[in-house]
């Protein structure tokens, strides 16, 4: 239990019965679960003239990345964003990997945001679709098949560290999601897959170590197993079988919607949900200055052909110590719901941004409709 010290007009309950005409900045360390204090403003912290420096917020519209995966069979996803712990890359791949992909730096994320495909693996192959979570732990042997047709865009996320679930606690086994709906690769289910096997007659395992990249060739198909058993597989997980935490009466914080951790790294998936009915209650969620970690939001649509909130694909970076939250227009309009999945990374180290980043940046982000409310 902590000291709670209190000054001037507060409310005695975080994120509900904010007091008028005053604005409520979190001000917490280790995310949300940390020693915090909540500041009442006179204006909203994110009503600055400009923001100078590297701390400042930065955006990107992932569905208009060139990629050069997209036009060239062999080549990988274009990353954007990076540390020494975790990789954002966009592949918009139409033509199957040539080649079997081993990555030996860490595990592999993959989110689908549209098209279809199958993942072929050591321990057999599954199906993929829009809005489905692909993990591929470190050393496995797989390839990518997109099926005809598209548009085909896949944001890929490499980390360091195992990607594991988070601890549960007292919300149990059965949230967000039940383990029943992971689904593991099946042997007989690669068939009428096309095959890897080249001109030559031979197949192409390609491994990346350390950032670079190895060729081991066979005369034969390297996913020839035949049986496996353990804990250590390749899964999918659906957006669609993600049931979020909600409250009637107190906004629910990011980590309670965490999917995945890495090491000190989350990746977070808010499902569509209602918000908060409660009067007194805060309807969108607090301003914030999340000083240990940098933040990427990309909004990921609804699962269907509807419209809502900002375009789909269009992430935006907030750098730790940065100030981030809800604009004027967001908080008059009091919506009763969360349409769309939006998709969060929070990494404990700073991104970089490479050069495919800065080239289809939007600039002087730090203004933009979509980020300021």
């Amino acid at each position: 239990m902590f000291a709670k010290h209190a000054q001037g007009r507060i409310s005695r309950q975080a994120h509900a019965g904010v007091p008028e005409g005053t604005f409520e900045e979190h001000h917490a360390r280790q995310g949300f679960e940390g020693e915090v204090s909540q500041l009442y403003h006179a204006h909203p912290p994110t009503d600055w003239l400009r923001v100078e420096g590297p701390i400042r917020p930065r955006g990107i519209r992932l569905t208009e990345v060139p990629t050069a995966d997209e036009h060239d069979e062999r080549a990988l996803p274009t990353r954007l964003l990076h540390n020494e712990d975790i990789s954002l890359a966009v592949s918009k791949r139409t033509a199957p990997m040539p080649y079997y992909l081993r990555n030996a730096d860490g595990d592999t994320l993959l989110l689908t945001q549209s098209g279809r495909g199958t993942l072929v693996t050591d321990y057999g192959a599954v199906a993929y679709g829009p809005l489905e979570y692909l993990v591929i732990p470190k050393g496995t042997n797989y390839r990518l098949v997109p099926a005809p047709g598209g548009p085909h865009l896949t944001y890929v996320v490499e980390t360091r560290d195992p990607i594991t679930l988070p601890e549960r606690g007292p919300l149990g086994h059965f949230l967000p999601f039940d383990r029943g709906v992971l689904d593991v690769p099946r042997l007989d289910a690669g068939a009428g897959v096309p095959s890897a096997r080249t001109a030559a007659g031979e197949w192409e395992v390609l491994v990346k170590r350390d950032g670079e990249l190895s060729s081991i060739h066979y005369a034969f198909d390297p996913a020839d197993v035949r049986g496996w058993t353990g804990s250590l597989t390749p899964y999918r997980l659906r957006l669609a079988d993600i049931r979020p935490v909600t409250a009637e009466r107190l906004d629910v914080p990011p980590m309670a919607h965490a999917t995945f951790q890495a090491g000190s790294n989350w990746i977070v998936t808010m499902a569509p949900r209602p918000t908060q009915t409660a009067e007194d209650a805060e309807r969108a969620q607090p301003y914030h200055r999340n000083v240990d970690y940098d933040e990427v939001i990309v909004p990921l649509g609804t699962g269907d052909a509807r419209h809502a909130g900002p375009p789909t694909g269009l992430a935006s970076l907030t750098p730790g110590g940065m100030n981030h939250g809800p604009g004027r227009a967001r908080l008059a309009a009091q919506r009763d719901r969360l349409p769309i999945y939006v998709w969060n990374i929070d990494t404990a180290r700073p991104l970089r941004c490479t050069d495919a980043f800065e080239a289809n940046e939007i600039p002087d982000f730090a203004r933009h409709e979509s980020y300021r409310g």
